[in-house]
């Protein structure tokens, strides 16, 4: 009988200690997940507000808007000195967002808000019409419609949820010349090697390129979706077009040289690219 209590005690206390342990385990992996999450949480702010500064310099510094007018005063005189073969027409084709219009705004929200880019938030922001010029941008637009040239708009906000309001935005802010025929939004493909071809199969030469991104130019075939060491190589193979074909606007919030800092950048995590983006900096070896 003896033997039967001692071991009922002994099933029972080593089942007591099973469960102890489970969820002293349980507990452990718990408070494991919560740590990682307030990792990747403050990993994630961090990436954001390091941008917070870029934010600071396009909207508040004279130096920025400098630039702008600097690069639409040099596509003026491009636009004007050209002289297209065969008796085509003129065209120029911009890119929009952070070249003709300024969508920092959103931006700087979402970084206020530690939340990152999505296309939903994006296309709730161009349906929201509040876009600003680009100082510079309205004028030149306008000056090309009206001394024998036409405005081509290639962008890559989408030809469906996106196209009404953006035409709209633009016309509120005073661009003319903004129809069906002028607007090449993205229909399926980001690359816009087809869309600038498009262009010139209607008869028109283009005479001046601008943008914030190298994607934004004839030469994107050779920079579309490469690391930076071969973008930086397209800019010096045609460093004697730019200012006279390729006009660039600054833009330090985003672009595709990002992702050019490294082949998995995008597939990485915010800790993951908190490293990439220390990892590419040149620094002063003491």
């Amino acid at each position: 009988m003896m033997k039967r209590i001692t071991k009922s005690i002994s099933a029972i206390f080593i089942g007591a200690v099973f469960f102890v342990s489970c969820a002293t385990a349980s507990g452990t992996a718990e408070k494991a997940k919560q740590a990682t999450a307030a990792k990747n949480e403050a990993d994630e702010i961090l990436l954001a507000e390091q941008g917070m500064l870029a934010y600071n310099w396009m909207q508040q510094s004279g130096e920025y808007r400098a630039l702008a007018y600097q690069a639409f005063n040099a596509a003026k005189a491009a636009f004007d000195a050209a002289s297209p073969a065969n008796g085509m027409k003129k065209a120029v084709v911009v890119d929009l967002d952070e070249t003709m219009i300024d969508n920092s705004a959103e931006g700087a929200s979402r970084l206020l808000e530690h939340k990152g880019f999505s296309p939903a938030s994006w296309t709730t922001w161009c349906e929201a019409e509040q876009a600003r010029a680009i100082p510079g941008a309205v004028e030149f637009a306008n000056y090309v419609n009206s001394h024998g040239g036409k405005m081509f708009y290639v962008s890559n906000r989408t030809a469906g949820a996106e196209y009404g309001p953006t035409v709209n935005n633009l016309k509120a802010l005073g661009f003319t010349g903004v129809d069906e025929t002028s607007m090449l939004l993205k229909d399926k493909e980001s690359k816009k090697t087809g869309r600038f071809e498009q262009v010139e199969k209607a008869g028109y030469e283009i005479v001046v390129f601008i943008g914030d991104n190298l994607d934004d130019f004839a030469f994107t075939g050779e920079t579309y979706h490469k690391l930076n060491d071969a973008r930086r190589a397209a800019v010096d193979k045609y460093k004697a077009d730019f200012g006279v074909k390729y006009i660039v606007l600054p833009n330090p919030l985003y672009g595709n040289w990002e992702g050019g800092l490294n082949a998995d950048y995008y597939k990485t995590d915010a800790a993951g690219k908190l490293k990439i983006r220390r990892d590419n900096l040149k620094v002063w070896k003491k």
